[in-house]
């Protein structure tokens, strides 16, 4: 009897022992997960803008919004104050609300703050802001003075990683894609002016004789002139390089430049990757230069013009420019038109036309890149030091990653320029991983702003993987952070 009630209080012992150290376990994931991964939820109008506001505060560098329309004064202020401190402030807000007057008319005004209006028929249901590229918040606030007691809203801010970069694409696309407006031109019922404005030259310059063509846009050291016929006098290639995805021009010194182009006539060749009819698009036709596409919304009235043109056909088209190219859309013409066909036989596809790979997606325009979904836990979780295969099944995993490109987040640890070897920038990954980035001497101007110890968003193509000691490898890098965009900003 006496040794059953031992074995009894011996058992319940151990019992209490394991849920402890259940318990502390449980404490110790809890702590570091909410260390990893910072994320919280506000519900109450006035909470939500106050945190707000103190995000705002707290930024240093960048600060980009998408919403519908921004008149909370207490905001406003906010954003004034966080310029006047060096913030590259951008916004993009609705089309329709930001051709009335309103308070964000002060900001339009201020030519250091760089807004822009979403070009769409529909309306800009985002309420979003990136702080520093380190933070998000998103949700269903409104950013507006009168915002109702009895309403219901929600705003998520995080810091996880994985968001901030998806937020972060998706609101550089967004600004590529508005109109850069001046501020008169935001008045009430300008809304037509403002669209002839923004699609005709900006400045009017006297006609020059045929011989020279007139001069539509003259800065940077870059000349565009119109010729005789009423076509801008340039090859593709040559436009190309002054605002495709390869050019050395900031993305302020293509819009500038592109403010005066829009609208204006092109005639140039290529090959037709696309051509059909669309219930809502009408006829539209693709046709690709190289690794850039271009794509023309065909004008009905020419029918007898392209009505023989199939895919894979070399035709010389025509076409007024309506946007200009970006990492994941191509050019966009209006008014188009095939003046010639120069072959009727398609050719057949090649071999990378007919294969695609599910795990990554391909960037469309520009020098061909194909950059991975993963993160870099995903990929550290096959390679890194926890990673349960061996070298050798690591080995042909990597064969998968090589040479694709990556976009990442992670701090800079140092910084080595050496003419040799050119400028090598170390990244630590939240201390799970050191990324090695290889820079073309080319950018040393703008990467060497950026600080040790500094959070940065940045992308390069994947060469080495990491073994034991060494880092992963990736060359051709860039830091994509918003930063960078001040360089521009300074040279206009």
């Amino acid at each position: 009897m006496f040794q059953g009630n031992i074995v009894k209080r011996g058992i319940m012992h151990y019992k209490k022992i394991c849920v402890s150290v259940i318990a502390v376990v449980l404490c110790v994931f809890s702590y570091v997960h909410r260390g990893a991964i910072a994320s919280d939820v506000y519900f109450t109008p006035q909470e939500i803008k106050g945190h707000i506001i103190r995000a705002i505060e707290g930024c240093g560098e960048s600060l980009d919004i998408a919403v519908f329309d921004i008149t909370s004064q207490d905001i406003l202020n906010a954003l004034v104050k966080a310029q006047k401190r060096g913030v590259h402030v951008r916004i993009v807000v609705d089309r329709k609300r930001a051709v009335r007057k309103g308070p964000l008319l002060s900001l339009c005004n201020d030519k250091t703050f760089f807004i822009k209006i979403l070009k769409q028929k529909g309306q800009m249901h985002n309420n979003f802001a990136i702080f520093d590229s380190k933070l998000l918040s998103t949700g269903s606030y409104s950013w507006n003075e009168n915002v109702a007691k009895y309403s219901r809203y929600h705003t998520i801010f995080t810091d996880e990683t994985k968001l901030v970069v998806k937020y972060q694409r998706e609101f550089d696309q967004l600004f590529q894609e508005g109109m850069t407006t001046s501020g008169k031109e935001y008045a009430l019922g300008a809304e037509k002016k403002a669209e002839k404005v923004v699609r005709g030259p900006s400045v009017v310059t006297p006609k020059a004789p045929d011989t020279g063509g007139q001069i539509i846009a003259s800065n940077y050291g870059v000349v565009i002139k119109e010729n005789s016929q009423g076509y801008i006098n340039m090859s593709f290639e040559e436009f190309n390089d002054i605002f495709g995805v390869a050019s050395g021009l900031s993305e302020e010194q293509k819009e500038s430049l592109w403010s005066r182009c829009g609208g204006k006539k092109i005639k140039w060749n290529g090959k037709v990757t696309y051509i059909g009819w669309g219930l809502i698009t009408g006829w539209m036709m693709s046709v690709t230069h190289g690794d850039t596409s271009v794509e023309i919304k065909l004008n009905p009235a020419h029918k007898d013009h392209f009505s023989r043109v199939k895919y894979g056909n070399t035709v010389t088209y025509t076409g007024k420019l309506d946007s200009r190219v970006t990492k994941i859309f191509p050019y966009k013409l209006e008014d188009g038109d095939v003046l010639e066909i120069e072959n009727t036989l398609p050719g057949p596809l090649t071999a990378s036309e007919l294969a695609e790979s599910p795990d990554t997606i391909p960037v469309s325009q520009g020098p061909k890149k194909i950059f991975l979904i993963e993160s870099f836990d995903d990929l550290n979780n096959i390679f890194g030091k926890e990673s349960k295969l061996s070298d050798a099944q690591k080995d042909i995993m990597w064969e998968k990653y090589k040479g694709k490109y990556v976009s990442w987040m992670g701090q800079i640890v140092y910084k080595n320029l050496n003419v040799a070897s050119g400028l090598r920038i170390g990244i630590m990954q939240r201390d799970k991983g050191d990324v090695e980035l290889k820079i073309s001497l080319a950018k040393k101007d703008k990467v060497l702003q950026f600080q040790d110890d500094e959070t940065i968003l940045y992308t390069g193509k994947l060469i080495e993987r990491c073994d034991g000691s060494s880092p992963y490898i990736l060359e051709d890098g860039d830091i994509v952070t918003i930063k960078e965009s001040t360089m521009g900003l300074r040279d206009m």
